[in-house]
């Protein structure tokens, strides 16, 4: 994006600029870039930037640097949710649910966070279930379809999303030794899904990464439950049903 014009140079015109410059940024965006890409003084980037971070739209990054904030995030999910994109998620959730009567979800990669986040999700008719709201923002370290994203990121994203859950959020244990989960993730990555059943908390899932083109893991598909009803399941059979929709899905999105 380039400069602004002399008669684009309203406060409004100045914000949607700083927006997009960050929404179409793949990381943190130093002020000083800021300023050169939308020919703005620093101190006036400045000064539109804390209108933006006090209203979740942006927040701040290390230093002088800035991101897209989590409002910015839910406001696209909720977008993305009545677009195409979210839309061909909703068959494959259908299908599972109705083979298997428990919740099927869809997670959306939020890489600037290094979070999952609850995209599109058909609750199990069971009057026993945990109820995942839309747009709630999920660990990578706990649960099946966390786990089923972070197994296909790189070391540095793994450690981040680490750093993040020191603790599991449902029972407050601790997290197992990094060297432990990437021991987890390989595991993950040769069976080709996450399986996850935590009988503290009475839940349990098992999910797959859905990729786009150029092998880029976008989110994951899945089958949550709790415990005492997992044990019951036949996992083998429900886990090929998992890994079927998440690949039919991602040729969906363009990977080979």
């Amino acid at each position: 994006m380039g400069s602004l014009t002399n008669t684009d140079r309203g406060s409004g015109a100045r914000l949607i600029a700083l927006l997009k410059l960050i929404g179409e940024s793949d990381g943190d965006c130093a002020l000083k870039d800021l300023a050169a890409g939308t020919g703005m003084p620093a101190s006036s980037v400045h000064r539109l930037l804390q209108t933006l971070v006090r209203g979740g739209l942006v927040e701040r990054g290390d230093g002088t640097s800035y991101r897209a904030g989590r409002e910015l995030f839910r406001l696209s999910a909720n977008i993305l949710s009545r677009s195409h994109y979210v839309a061909a998620v909703r068959p494959y959730l259908r299908a599972l649910w109705t083979s298997w009567q428990e919740t099927a979800v869809f997670c959306a990669y939020d890489a600037s966070h290094h979070r999952a986040i609850v995209s599109e999700r058909l609750l199990t008719p069971h009057t026993l279930r945990h109820v995942l709201e839309p747009y709630t923002e999920l660990s990578l370290t706990w649960g099946s379809l966390g786990r089923a994203i972070l197994a296909y990121l790189e070391e540095d994203d793994i450690a981040a999303a680490y750093a993040q859950s020191p603790a599991g959020p449902l029972t407050g244990a601790a997290a197992p030794a990094l060297d432990v989960l990437r021991e987890e993730l390989r595991i993950i990555r040769e069976r080709g899904c996450a399986i996850y059943c935590s009988q503290e908390a009475d839940v349990a899932g098992i999910a797959a990464a859905v990729f786009r083109s150029g092998n880029a893991v976008i989110g994951s598909i899945g089958l949550t439950m709790p415990a005492k009803r997992f044990d019951m399941m036949d996992r083998e059979r429900m886990a090929a049903d998992v890994m079927r929709a998440a690949r039919t899905l991602s040729e969906t999105f363009g990977h080979a």
